[in-house]
């Protein structure tokens, strides 16, 4: 992620359409520059005025099954923001509004490609309030059987991921110290697209799930096989996608956060968890000014406790 000082907004503002991935249901979506400390906040259009703003932050995480959804008190929720939140991270967005007219953010490719080029096509503007960041201090881990993911403290923002599934075409995946920062994202994560099963899908719409998905918006597997017929964009590309997707959820936290992640077989679940451990407990971490940041690692204690 971009190290400025200051907070940035998007310079002009930027429309898409397209299906939510689980929904089905089409949206048009803008997205608008927003005042200094204001952060990442999408509005229901479709919803009562007055009701319909839903800050994306930890605390307004309401499921985490397949996706990441948000909500406010009112019952107003946003789904699968993920890949739009992992875009603004990487790019040094701090504050944006975010207006749908549509329940959930629209899925595109099926990766953050899309909501990065139209980014970068925007511009930022920097802004008068400085930027703070989440220094992690102590060790954090969450966990449920064999998945698992921790975070501990180091001098920037990196990964170590691990995936493992049952198909063929997938099997164990490993990312080794991928740094969460803007040029790696570019050119390594932001165009690896979601996937799923291909026995999955009739019962996942039975649920409510995967209802927009599709070969032109995910990778579908069957067994030893991947069905699209473009192939993958990268030879790891599932477990690329599931950095991605970590991306969008550590954004959760609502500033950046310098540490480290470690995950085997992690998802949206464990992502939420561990922000929310880390930011419950304020011996956890420090939210100090990202200039500062560069030189907190110079204090003995917080070396000590990595």
């Amino acid at each position: 992620m971009k190290t400025h000082y200051y907070q940035h907004t998007i310079n002009t503002p930027f429309t898409c359409f397209g299906r939510g991935l689980h929904t089905g249901v089409p949206v048009v979506m803008k997205v608008l520059p927003a005042e200094e400390n204001t952060g990442r906040t999408f509005v229901r259009r479709d919803c009562l005025s007055g009701q319909n703003e839903v800050r994306a932050i930890w605390f307004n995480v309401r499921d985490t099954r397949l996706s990441t959804k948000i909500g406010n008190r009112f019952g107003v929720t946003v789904s699968t923001v993920e890949h739009l939140m992992a875009a603004f991270a990487a790019h040094g967005v701090d504050n944006v509004k975010i207006v749908l007219d549509g329940p959930e953010v629209p899925i595109l490719e099926g990766s953050s490609r899309t909501f990065s080029d139209l980014i970068l096509a925007s511009g930022l503007r920097q802004q008068k309030a400085r930027r703070r960041v989440i220094v992690v201090r102590r060790p954090v881990e969450v966990a449920h059987g064999d998945k698992w993911g921790r975070l501990k403290a180091a001098t920037e923002m990196s990964a170590d991921m691990t995936i493992d599934f049952d198909a063929k075409a997938i099997g164990r995946q490993k990312l080794r110290g991928i740094k969460l920062d803007e040029q790696t994202f570019v050119r390594s994560i932001r165009d690896a697209r979601t996937f799923g099963m291909m026995e999955d899908v009739e019962t996942l719409a039975r649920h409510g799930f995967a209802r927009g998905a599709s070969l032109k918006n995910a990778i579908v597997v069957n067994d030893d096989k991947v069905m699209n017929p473009e192939g993958l964009f990268y030879p790891d590309e599932f477990v690329r996608h599931k950095v991605l997707d970590l991306y969008g959820d550590l954004a959760m936290a609502g500033a950046p956060i310098i540490g480290h992640f470690s995950g085997f077989k992690s998802g949206h679940q464990i992502n939420a968890e561990l922000v929310s451990q880390l930011l419950t407990d304020s011996s956890n971490f420090s939210f100090v000014d990202a200039q500062l940041a560069e030189k907190f690692w110079q204090d003995s204690r917080v070396r000590d406790i990595a």
